[in-house]
């Protein structure tokens, strides 16, 4: 299916509001199809629109959580990246070989693979085109990211005797943290469905609209000809 652009659903919408506003203008206007009649037109319109502000709605809801989730990850203080990191920097501290102990090559390690996926804001699905039924590639780098915080707090319950002063990456506090960013990742699949579902109700609308304009123009054309001033002025709609 072709992708259509915000702007060109604007588009398509504004002129069948205005071929609406100029049925309004021909008295005699009288399709045989009911689903041509101007009631009939004005209160599927009116459904178009509702599914446009339903798809912009949960656009702004989806990248809002989204935008919360980065955070989570990207806090330059207190983001997932940087307490791993602070782990590792603990065992630094506190091993008796440094940084050539286990510990910390297993923390650094983890950190490294941390850092060298690709984090960023996700572009959302194509408004016009067909939804993304599978988690993109840019999701599953997060997953992979929190699959990663996951080994490193298995190291740190395996370590008898770690009690690092900074509260953030506590045994508990890490894995509280960890449980939030899982939470939030869900909920974000679940926002993305519903946007999704949104985009696909408001597709089948749009494809609906272009039939039903182009039925009402050959409405026109047979009541009043092809040559006839109510047709020729419908083409500009």
């Amino acid at each position: 299916m072709a992708s259509i652009s915000e702007q060109s659903f604007g588009q398509r919408y504004t002129k069948a509001r205005g071929l609406q506003t100029y049925l309004g203008t021909i008295p005699t206007y009288a399709p045989v199809n009911p689903d041509l009649a101007i009631p009939a037109f004005t209160t599927f319109l009116d459904g178009v629109l509702t599914s446009n502000t339903d798809v912009d709605a949960k656009l702004t809801i989806l990248q809002t959580e989204r935008d919360t989730r980065l955070n989570l990850y990207l806090n330059s203080e207190t983001g997932l990246i940087v307490r791993c990191a602070q782990i590792r920097d603990h065992f630094a501290s506190t091993e008796t070989k440094g940084k050539k102990s286990k510990n910390f090559e297993k923390a650094q390690k983890i950190t490294q693979r941390m850092r060298g996926r690709r984090l960023g804001k996700i572009p959302p699905t194509p408004p016009g085109g067909t939804p993304a039924k599978k988690i993109s590639t840019s999701e599953v780098s997060f997953g992979s990211v929190l699959a990663a915080g996951r080994e490193l707090l298995e190291v740190i319950k395996s370590v008898a005797g770690y009690a690092p002063s900074n509260t953030n990456i506590t045994v508990a506090n890490f894995t509280s943290f960890l449980n939030s960013i899982e939470q939030k990742n869900t909920l974000i699949y679940q926002r993305l469905e519903q946007y999704d579902n949104d985009v696909e109700v408001r597709m089948e609308k749009y494809i609906t609209l272009k039939d039903r304009v182009s039925k009402i123009k050959a409405a026109l054309a047979s009541q009043f000809g092809k040559n006839s001033n109510e047709y020729k002025d419908s083409l500009s709609y």
